[in-house]
C-alpha cells in the first residue's frame, strides 16, 4: 500500500469503531449516542422540555464524560508527543475493557459511561493522524464535505479523490454500525464491548507499528 494512504485507512477504520460502538450504545440506551453529541444534545432538550429528570441526567451524563475525555485526550495528546496516538489509543482499550467488566458485573447503563469517555478521546485521534481530517466520526460534517467536493468536482476545481474519500468516511461509519447492531443482537452487550476492545487494540498495535507514518508533525493539530 502506498504509504501516503496509509492515514486515511488507519482513520477510516477508526470511524468504522465509532460507528459500531454508537449503534451498541444507541440499542442498549434506549436511542442514545455515545460518539454522536448532537442527537444527544437534542434528546437532552426534549427530556427536559417533557420533565423526565432522571433521563435527561443520565443524558447530560453521558455528554459530560465525552467532553472529558475530549479534555483528557488532549491533554495525553499534549504531553506524550511522538507516541501520542498510541497513548490515547491504549487508554480507550482500558476505559473499554472497564466498561465490559462492569457490564459483566450488571451495573446497568452505568456502564458505558466509560465508553463515553472514550468516544471523546478518540476525535482527539483524528486530529493526530496527518493527513486524515475527513475521517473523524462527525457523520454530519462528512456528508457535507461530501457535498462539497462533489460541486468542486463539477465546477473542475478538484477531482473525484476527496468525494471518494468523503463518502468512505461515511461509508465505514454506517457498516460499523450495521456491524454493532448484528453483534448486539446476536451475542449482547458484554460480548460487544469486548470485540470493540479487541479493535482499538488492534488500532493500537498498528499505530505502535506505523506511528511515524500516521502521526501529524507536533504543532499541526488541526480542529474543526
Amino acid at each position: 500500500m502506498p504509504e501516503g494512504y496509509r492515514p486515511l485507512l488507519f482513520a477510516t477504520f477508526a470511524t468504522l469503531v465509532a460507528g459500531f460502538v454508537d449503534a451498541v450504545g444507541y440499542a442498549h440506551l434506549g436511542g442514545l449516542f455515545l460518539s454522536f453529541m448532537s442527537g444527544n444534545s437534542t434528546r437532552l432538550g426534549i427530556q427536559l422540555a417533557e420533565g423526565h429528570g432522571a433521563m435527561a441526567l443520565f443524558t447530560a451524563s453521558v455528554i459530560a464524560g465525552f467532553v472529558a475525555g475530549a479534555f483528557v485526550g488532549t491533554l495525553i495528546t499534549d504531553a506524550v508527543g511522538e507516541w501520542k496516538l498510541v497513548a490515547v489509543l491504549g487508554s480507550e482499550v482500558v476505559l473499554f475493557a472497564l466498561a465490559a467488566g462492569l457490564a459483566g458485573l450488571d451495573a446497568g447503563r452505568l456502564a458505558l459511561l466509560p465508553v463515553a469517555l472514550a468516544m471523546g478521546m478518540q476525535n482527539s485521534v483524528h486530529q493526530i493522524i496527518a493527513g486524515a481530517d475527513i475521517g473523524k466520526s462527525f457523520v454530519t460534517g462528512a456528508l457535507f464535505g461530501l457535498g462539497q467536493a462533489l460541486a468542486r468536482w463539477m465546477k473542475r476545481r478538484g477531482g473525484p479523490v476527496e468525494a471518494l474519500a468523503y463518502a468512505g468516511s461515511w461509508a465505514s461509519f454506517v457498516t460499523g454500525a450495521g456491524i454493532g447492531a448484528l453483534l448486539l443482537a446476536a451475542s449482547g452487550l458484554v460480548p460487544s464491548l469486548v470485540a470493540a476492545c479487541l479493535l482499538l487494540a488492534g488500532l493500537t498495535a498498528t499505530a505502535f507499528a506505523f506511528h511515524g507514518h500516521l502521526v501529524r508533525p507536533i504543532g499541526k493539530e488541526g480542529g474543526d
